[in-house]
């Protein structure tokens, strides 16, 4: 299988705040934007939407193992903490997330087949074991006029 690229279009409405596109996938108007003092707090900043993607990867990671498993859930809940400071050379960093998921099953005589699900569920999350890793990033800079 080919590898898929996904991509996410944004483009600066005013100060730090951004217009995201998501490529087609009808997700409606986003904006994001840094919070005070830097930006106006508009809308989530950029360690939120990464907790975001983080927690949204990792519950329906969990979710799908567990359909699998034909484990029906009440819901499934994440909270996921990002702690933002300072590496060794001042830079502010992302510097430990933490995740917690809470799914109850319907039956508790299904218990079993959720703790399965549970020991290999993030093992899959796309988006979690790729942070964990640290992911290989190329940055261009174009100069010039944004078209459109």
């Amino acid at each position: 299988m080919p590898d898929e690229v996904v991509t996410v279009a944004l483009r600066q409405e005013d100060g730090f705040r951004f217009s995201v596109d998501f490529g087609g996938v009808p997700a409606g108007a986003w904006t994001v934007d840094e919070n005070p003092p830097l930006g106006g707090g508009a809308g989530p900043s950029p360690s939120q939407t990464l907790a975001a993607a983080i927690g949204h990867c990792l519950s329906s990671t969990l979710l799908d193992c567990l359909r699998r498993a034909r484990v029906p859930t009440r819901h499934v809940a994440t909270e996921v903490h990002a702690t933002r400071g300072r590496n060794a050379a001042g830079r502010l960093r992302i510097l430990r997330m933490s995740a917690t998921v809470r799914a109850e099953p319907v039956d508790p005589a299904d218990r079993p087949r959720m703790d399965r699900c549970v020991a290999v569920f993030e093992e899959y999350c796309t988006v979690s074991a790729s942070v964990r890793q640290g992911i290989p990033m190329d940055v261009t800079v174009e100069r010039g006029a944004i078209g459109g």
